[in-house]
């Protein structure tokens, strides 16, 4: 692996650049890969239920207006017999359920098993209601109208195929911000940090046709696209700032072909809203235009300093670890947080609300004799694009502190570290963090999670990391 210095904006940064590896001599591109992309228009009909701030999405009217459309995008990739599609969507995140649902439907179609099928939320907080968060009801029409979009976007891309070749490399990006500080009498606060950790590495794989055109580029921030909050503009639909990036990506490489793919962002905001600040203050859309002009200028600057032509091979492998769960609350404790809900009348914070609706449900699993859950079952799938190219795809909130895990797992090559992959299990923090506390930590109960996770997670993503690498995951 070479590294290169690169400036941005008169900052010093690290761009990564994995070994050249050609085709080889003789071979023709179209023997290696062929790539084809599609994009798909998702935008909710107004009405749909929101989903990603809670009091907002109790409310009945759901969606007031768009701002800007919601896509699902399609990448997908053969290579004599192997074939994989990875697909990105302008979406809060799935659940387990509705992730099998549309990879079924896909696979009815297009004859891919679910290791060969990648879903990856961006986690907009200004989209439709999907997954099973903080116990607000999605909308099944929507739901259906979704999955038909979804296979259509699948086929397309795979109908749009020719022979492409790889690129790729890694670059730094200024956009991701640690929303976890701790004050001075050891609290976790949510506010900006810039001392925290956070994953601030932007990796890049750009797949173009034999004339050098673009067929698709997949690339990577660590960050939640929660810009928009706290008034009237949170009540439209908007992508935030996956979406324009996106599109400032698309009028760079003169053609919609920009497929983002979010990383391990799940305890950072982005810089806009809390540089310099000690609370994070209510974006605007001039702030999530901002970042989106910001990632398309570190994209730039890194291809202008050379991404390097890779040997494709594809490979896919899909694992499940089971991360303990601590003690959960008993029957008795149960009954007294919904009673003291109750205590609150109709005019409850949503909080509350959906706290009792989970204390019901916890109940009603003890009562019908199902029992509790020690352990939640969490997905981690892996792709590889080339020797030393791979993507590493969890099942929830991913944080930085795993993130980093992932990235230095392999010690080399070029690593894309994604969460919101395949449904949205829980927060995922990192044993540092639950000795801390805060809200990664404790709002298992909004996922529908008995207790929160214990110490000792990391163990349990390097087995499941050896797991890919004897798939052929390297």
């Amino acid at each position: 692996m070479k590294k290169y210095p690169l400036t941005l904006g008169g900052t010093a940064v690290l761009l990564v650049v994995l070994a050249a590896a050609g085709c080889g001599p003789g071979k023709p591109v179209e023997e290696i890969l062929r790539a084809g992309f599609a994009a798909v228009r998702i935008t909710p009909p107004p009405g749909t239920p929101l989903s990603g701030f809670g009091d907002r999405d109790f409310r009945p009217d759901g969606v007031k207006g768009i701002h800007d459309d919601l896509y699902v995008r399609a990448l997908y990739l053969s290579q004599e017999k192997s074939e994989v599609l990875i697909m990105g969507f302008d979406i809060l995140f799935f659940s387990r359920d509705e992730s099998d649902r549309f990879k079924g439907a896909i696979g009815g179609r297009l004859g891919l098993a679910p290791a060969n099928i990648l879903l990856n939320t961006s986690h907009t907080h200004t989209g439709p209601k999907v997954g099973n968060w903080y116990y607000t009801p999605a909308d099944p029409l929507y739901l259906n109208e979704l999955e038909k979009r979804t296979v259509e976007a699948a086929v397309e891309a795979k109908k749009h195929a020719v022979a492409a070749a790889l690129r790729a490399g890694e670059t730094r990006t200024s956009v991701p911000l640690s929303r976890r500080l701790l004050d001075s009498q050891g609290t976790l606060q949510f506010a900006p940090n810039p001392a925290g950790t956070k994953y601030d590495f932007l990796p890049l794989a750009l797949f173009e046709a034999r004339d050098g055109s673009p067929v698709c580029l997949l690339f990577s921030v660590s960050c939640h696209p929660s810009t928009i909050k706290g008034d009237e503009r949170a009540d439209q639909v908007s992508a935030d700032y996956p979406g324009a990036a996106s599109s400032e990506l698309d009028r760079l490489l003169g053609k919609p072909c920009a497929l983002f793919l979010q990383g391990a962002g799940g305890d950072a905001k982005a810089s806009v809203i809390g540089e310099g600040l000690k609370e994070w203050r209510a974006g605007t859309w001039e702030d999530v235009a901002q970042v989106g002009k910001t990632i398309a200028s570190e994209f730039e600057a890194a291809r202008a300093s050379g991404l390097t032509e890779l040997r494709p091979e594809l490979r896919a492998g899909l694992v499940e670890m089971n991360l303990p769960l601590g003690p959960a609350l008993g029957r008795d404790e149960l009954i007294r947080v919904i009673e003291g809900v109750k205590s609150l009348g109709p005019e409850a914070p949503s909080g509350d609300k959906a706290r009792g609706l989970w204390a019901e449900e916890q109940l009603r699993l003890i009562d019908r004799g199902f029992g509790l859950a020690a352990a939640a079952p969490v997905l981690v799938q892996g792709i590889s694009l080339s020797p030393g190219l791979r993507l590493v795809a969890v099942e929830g909130e991913l944080t930085a502190d795993l993130g980093h895990l992932i990235r230095d797992y392999y010690g080399g090559g070029l690593t894309f570290p994604l969460g919101y992959s395949n449904g949205a299990r829980m927060y995922l923090p990192s044993s540092r963090m639950i000795d801390e506390g805060g809200y990664e930590v404790e709002s298992y109960w909004e996922y529908r999670q008995p207790a929160p996770l214990v110490k000792g997670v990391e163990a349990h993503y390097i087995r499941a990391l050896d797991g890919l690498k004897a798939a052929g995951i390297d």
